[in-house]
């Protein structure tokens, strides 16, 4: 008998686990209140990577997911992760020795990554013109990915293995397995399963209060506390420009400002600190893309010529500790929580360790540090 699984939320993790889930043979039906990555998915730099990342337990559980994405693509007609090494540079002493010794770090930690010379700069990235270029260092697994091309083909995969998609269903309850969906028009719906996986982004604490269930991620609005202090889940502001001739070939951070080719030929760039600080509701973030436009312009001056078509807005999803949660949420074992800063990184990992615990009830060892155990108890 198949499991009948129903998965909340068509974002990146929630579309991967539903081809994942219908890869292992279950029947599927997944749920969003909008259309496929149309959410969190949209609004995301889409960096593949483990740079940085800490505690070394998240910085693993982050190698995984950029395996998991190696290995995916290789599957017939996965054309949405563009591995093109990311170039960080200096444009001062201070940086490069700051570069000199992460770079020192991850090669202790068996992460790959390369010191530069501002000539071999140069040579990785042509169209780069920056007149106080020091050096940089080369992550080279590093990349990006196509999230709509991914999200909508991973969907399309699995509803032609019979998987179900409904969009514009909004959940207003949950209860043990059953849940109640209201579509745009007000008609109400219930679904049931054997498994609800819920994968709503900043969705999944609203839905779970409906139960009573609290959930350890920050307020959408920003209000919160981590580590004893208030923080911020965080606005993601993405831009990208029309077509440039002359335009990059890696991922490329500089201070202030990171930068990956686009889908469309042009450039897509970002920087969350800039971003971050304005709420989302604060109309001094529509400045953003303006200012990170030109310290993109500074670096590539073929950008001059091009304009912002694209700007993508979004509330980034985060856990209390800003790491990631993936655990049941009632003793049962009929609801499933998924939720994580780093969803792009770890959705193909995610989508088969969770699959596997779900099916089988083998909990892969990289999620043992990420369930609810480490907050406060909560229960269904």
């Amino acid at each position: 008998m198949k499991h009948k699984i129903l998965i909340v939320g068509a974002g990146i993790i929630g579309c991967s686990l539903a081809d994942e889930f219908t890869r292992r043979g279950a029947a599927v039906t997944i749920i969003d209140a909008a259309e496929v990555g149309a959410a969190t998915s949209a609004a995301t730099f889409a960096w593949i990577n483990s740079n940085n990342k800490k505690p070394l337990e998240y910085s693993t559980l982050n190698v995984l997911g950029l395996q998991a994405h190696e290995r995916a693509a290789s599957r017939p007609g996965a054309r949405w992760f563009h591995q093109t090494g990311n170039v960080q540079i200096a444009q001062n002493d201070k940086e490069q020795q700051a570069l000199h010794t992460k770079v020192e770090q991850h090669l202790a930690n068996g992460y790959e990554a390369k010191l530069l010379s501002a000539e071999r700069v140069r040579e990785l990235e042509p169209s780069l013109n920056s007149p106080h270029l020091t050096g940089g260092a080369l992550y080279p697994k590093e990349g990006w990915i196509d999230t709509a091309t991914m999200c909508t083909s991973l969907l399309n995969r699995a509803m032609a293995s019979g998987a179900t998609f409904v969009p514009y269903q909004t959940v207003t309850s949950i209860q043990q397995s059953n849940v109640t969906a209201t579509s745009s028009d007000g008609e109400q719906r219930t679904y049931e399963a054997d498994v609800v996986i819920l994968a709503a982004g900043n969705g999944t604490r609203r839905i779970l209060s409906t139960a009573g269930i609290p959930f350890p991620t920050l307020e959408p609005s920003g209000t919160g506390t981590r580590n004893g202090s208030t923080a911020s889940a965080g606005v993601g502001i993405i831009s990208t420009t029309g077509p440039v001739d002359a335009g990059i070939r890696h991922i490329v951070r500089a201070e202030g400002i990171a930068l990956r080719p686009a889908r469309n030929g042009g450039i897509t760039f970002a920087d969350h600190p800039t971003g971050g600080q304005w709420d989302l509701d604060d109309p001094r973030i529509w400045t953003v893309p303006a200012l990170l436009l030109e310290r993109a312009r500074e670096l590539y001056p073929a950008l001059r010529n091009v304009s912002t078509e694209n700007v993508s807005v979004g509330i980034r999803v985060l856990p209390e500790d800003g790491l990631t949660i993936a655990d049941w949420i009632d003793h049962n074992h009929s609801v499933y929580a998924v939720a994580t800063h780093s969803g792009v990184t770890l959705s193909a990992h995610l989508a088969e360790s969770v699959a596997e615990e779900v099916l089988n009830g083998h909990r892969h060892e990289s999620l043992e540090p990420f369930g609810l155990s480490r907050f406060a108890a909560t229960s269904m």
